[in-house]
């Protein structure tokens, strides 16, 4: 498959899917021996999966931030106590 469509492939998959399959790169790489055009492939196919998967868990580091700072925000002060009472 050419790198473009495989990398639009990666990118369509969910967190879970890419760690499997990065995890069967890796067993792959480890257990087989490969020809090194094919060794090259799949590095790089991983190297692709790696950054789906760092993306897919800064946006959910993100959205957690996201989350954290609402609840923060809806948490009243003292200080916003004082303003009231004055």
């Amino acid at each position: 498959m050419p790198a473009k469509k495989q990398s639009q492939k990666n990118e369509s998959l969910n967190f879970e899917e890419a760690i499997e399959r990065l995890e069967n790169i890796i067993e792959k790489m480890e257990g087989e021996r490969i020809p090194l055009e094919e060794l090259l492939k799949d590095y790089e196919e991983g190297t692709r999966l790696l950054n789906v998967c760092k993306e897919k868990i800064n946006t959910a580091k993100e959205k957690v931030e996201k989350i954290n700072n609402s609840l923060n925000e809806d948490k009243p002060s003292l200080h916003q106590l004082d303003e009231i009472t004055d």
